[in-house]
């Protein structure tokens, strides 16, 4: 279980929203209480350049730079409205910051870790093992890609995932732009992780309400 500086680190990088318009506030507060964030932190080297791919209002990026002064964090989103905001959230506060980027599109800079949280499943699977690609470009032999995502199975916990994702973007929580959602099985991804260059180690969330696991991937030798 995470910590309680971890834990008091996500309440920090929580209250860095506190002057954000309200929708974004209400999104980051439910983030931190749905998304078991504090776990996630754990597997994320505790100090050199990590890199998170799709990190919308910032959150979890500020969390990793809470915890860890050591870590330099760059957060990328296509969406110019919420790096904006995870801009604000991050101030002046040195080894953090935010840019607008495409992790489909573009490559990520050379880095130490790449980081991925409940992103991959808006995008289609052609796209999500591009994703992965791009971040195996970014890092050198060894190096770590934490994602952490929510697997497609005969669960009553897949069929909670998907009703809360549909809530979620009803809502205008999410923005997919997809009229469904990917979510792969744990044999698609697996496959996916290794087309992309990545040895794969899967660490289940069973206190989780839903379909979520952490996927701890290591670049393979090129």
């Amino acid at each position: 279980m995470p910590g309680a500086s971890t834990t008091a680190a996500l309440n920090r990088a929580v209250h860095r929203y506190s002057h954000a318009p309200l929708a974004a506030r209400a999104f980051v507060h439910g983030r931190a209480f749905l998304s078991d964030l504090a776990l996630v932190e754990r597997y994320v080297p505790r100090k050199g350049y990590v890199v998170e791919l799709g990190c919308g209002h910032g959150l979890f990026a500020c969390l990793l730079r809470e915890s860890s002064e050591n870590r330099r964090v760059l957060g990328l989103d296509p969406d110019a409205r919420k790096i904006e905001i995870a801009r604000q959230a991050a101030g002046d506060t040195d080894g953090l910051r935010f840019e607008v980027g495409d992790a489909v599109s573009g490559l990520p800079p050379r880095c130490d870790a790449v980081a991925i949280v409940d992103v991959l499943y808006l995008l289609p699977f052609a796209e999500q093992e591009r994703v992965l690609r791009n971040a195996a470009a970014a890092l050198v032999e060894g190096a770590p890609l934490v994602v952490k995502a929510q697997e497609r199975r005969a669960d009553p916990r897949y069929a909670l995932t998907y009703a809360q994702e549909l809530v979620s973007v009803g809502l205008g929580f999410t923005k997919g732009g997809r009229s469904r959602f990917f979510f792969p099985s744990r044999d698609e991804a697996a496959a996916m992780f290794d087309r992309a260059g990545f040895r794969l180690d899967v660490v289940e969330m069973p206190k989780r309400p839903y379909s979520d696991v952490l996927y701890l991937a290591r670049r393979k030798p090129v």
